[in-house]
């Protein structure tokens, strides 16, 4: 019954389905625990793009003689999650609005070069001291309760889980290489490198006095995020599938932060009438991603169902 609810929707979406080759793809799912105090139920990642204007499937993909193509865009990429909890089962959720442009540059081959440069806002809609329950962050006795915070200091165990606040603004700056290898003018065996660099500053889209980070938390939290990631994908007859490789490295946090996190993902997306569905299993260790949560360590696995943002498609013909 699903099945075909499913197929009558990838007709309809394929109809507005914009293509980004650079960005997380949306999944939910179950996540184990990070660390034992926390009972994880599930994650969900709706990440969505709204774009001004955006070309590069009618562009560079279907045209051989069209080198560079462009998107500009809208980014929404919140997280949410929902604990063991009977009064407040989602905790803590994220909230990410970025303006952004990705621009993709083809080479010799028909293999492709891309950047993506994303400026906006991260926070998690919180008012409460980051280390009291009973406090409100700004204020006087919130911000001396960062005197008291040492070298030696666990964050971990400090932590207001339920009503902490987390505010910083960002610019991310992410290149992409893909080595294509085609069969019928379709990339049926694709290597993915993209690294960059995420940089946290307090002012919005570098302008803007509002949404930034305080003096007190940007010292706990680092300013620099380096990422660097690799993924193989194999399209087969009816089916396709990916194995990925993703590390950040956190600079200028506090010492009790893990600043490594990798994370190791395997995907099939076995529908051929429905090639951006898929299922996907992914093993994490290291720092956790989620707002303040990033002074929690350890190792978790994550699986559920994703939607892909640059399925394979034919290079020539029309749309």
């Amino acid at each position: 019954m699903l099945i075909p609810l499913f197929s009558i929707a990838q007709k309809n979406f394929n109809n507005y389905f914009q293509f980004y080759p650079i960005g997380d793809d949306p999944n939910i799912g179950y996540r184990t625990s990070i660390i034992p105090s926390e009972k994880l139920i599930f994650e969900a990642n709706p990440n969505v793009r709204y774009s001004f204007y955006n070309n590069i499937q009618k562009g560079l993909l279907n045209e051989k003689t069209q080198n560079h193509v462009s998107a500009w865009y809208v980014a929404f990429r919140p997280q949410i999650r929902m604990y063991d909890r009977a009064s407040l089962p989602v905790v803590m959720p994220s909230y990410r609005v970025f303006l952004g442009t990705q621009h993709m540059f083809r080479l010799k081959n028909d293999n492709f070069l891309s950047f993506s440069l994303e400026s906006g806002h991260y926070s998690n809609g919180q008012s409460g001291s980051a280390f009291s329950e009973t406090l409100v962050d700004g204020t006087k006795e919130s911000e001396a309760l960062y005197n008291d915070i040492t070298p030696e200091t666990n964050l971990s165990a400090i932590l207001n889980r339920k009503s902490g606040n987390f505010s910083t603004n960002l610019t991310e700056l992410l290149f992409n290489y893909r080595n294509n290898h085609y069969s019928d003018n379709i990339p049926v065996r694709v290597h993915s490198i993209t690294g960059g660099l995420v940089f946290y500053h307090n002012r919005f889209l570098g302008i803007g006095k509002f949404g930034g980070y305080s003096a007190n938390d940007i010292e706990l939290y680092g300013r620099y995020r380096w990422q660097l990631g690799y993924e193989f994908t194999k399209q087969l007859t009816n089916f396709r599938y990916s194995v990925a490789e993703k590390m950040e490295l956190i600079g200028g946090a506090h010492p009790s932060v893990e600043p490594f996190r990798s994370e190791t993902i395997a995907s099939v997306y076995p529908f051929k009438s429905m090639q951006a569905l898929g299922f996907f299993v992914n093993y994490t260790f290291g720092h956790d991603n989620y707002n303040y949560r990033y002074v929690d360590s350890g190792s978790n696995l994550f699986f559920g169902v994703t939607w892909s943002g640059f399925p394979p498609f034919a290079m020539k013909g029309d749309l």
